[in-house]
């Protein structure tokens, strides 16, 4: 009787074993979102070249191209690399760097961390003309509270806002300046828009990068 039992035991464990099992393959697939407009795992598979316009759950593809403007320090390119990748994006150009060689800079890679493939891809350009040719909307950004300069008189609009209010548009540019001034006038005048990072009105300080994921 005690051999009877055991067995009995040991087939109502297997039976318990499948049962979980089939539970598990018919369970749904872990959902997908939309974040940038692409759809990618909830474990957070990245999308990219894609821009959220409106709520997760009505995004359209949109070409989006993030660039650097006379940027000065490797760390920051490749801090800025990071932010791109972590937002799941992947396109960066940068225009007139002090460093030609900035791409491949140690101080780059290392600030890049597990981006470097974003800064392998990324291209130079000599103009801004030519980093923005082909794009249907061309923003700038800035602070519109600047500590380093008096600001220009140009309508600074809140990203998120302004993308609600145009609705879809086929390709987008961001546009940053370096990290001593910004955006000068000339290049404002190049694009299409003006963004505003909401800042504190008594402090309008970010680094590059940061200024890059919260646009992102």
């Amino acid at each position: 009787m005690g051999v009877l039992c055991d067995d009995i035991s040991t087939f109502l464990a297997a039976h318990d074993d499948l049962t979980l099992l089939r539970e598990a393959s018919a369970a749904p697939s872990a959902p997908t979102t939309k974040r940038g407009g692409a759809l990618y795992a909830a474990r957070g598979r990245p999308s990219t070249r894609l821009y959220a316009t409106a709520r997760d759950d009505d995004l359209t593809a949109t070409k989006t191209r993030f660039v650097l403007v006379q940027t000065r320090h490797p760390g920051n390119v490749g801090a800025a690399a990071r932010a791109l990748l972590t937002m799941g994006f992947d396109e960066l150009v940068l225009v007139a760097p002090a460093d030609r060689k900035i791409l491949n800079r140690q101080k780059a890679i290392d600030g890049a961390s597990g981006a470097r493939g974003i800064l392998e891809k990324a291209k130079i350009e000599d103009s801004l003309a030519a980093a923005l040719e082909g794009f249907d909307l061309r923003c700038a950004t800035g602070m519109p509270t600047d500590m380093a300069r008096s600001r220009s008189t140009r309508v600074f609009r809140e990203p998120r806002e302004y993308f609600q209010e145009i609705g879809e548009v086929g390709s987008v540019a961001f546009v940053f300046g370096n990290e001593r001034l910004g955006l000068a006038e000339e290049d404002m005048a190049l694009c299409d828009v003006v963004l505003g990072i909401p800042t504190n009105p008594d402090f309008g300080s970010l680094n590059l990068a940061s200024a890059v994921q919260l646009v992102a």
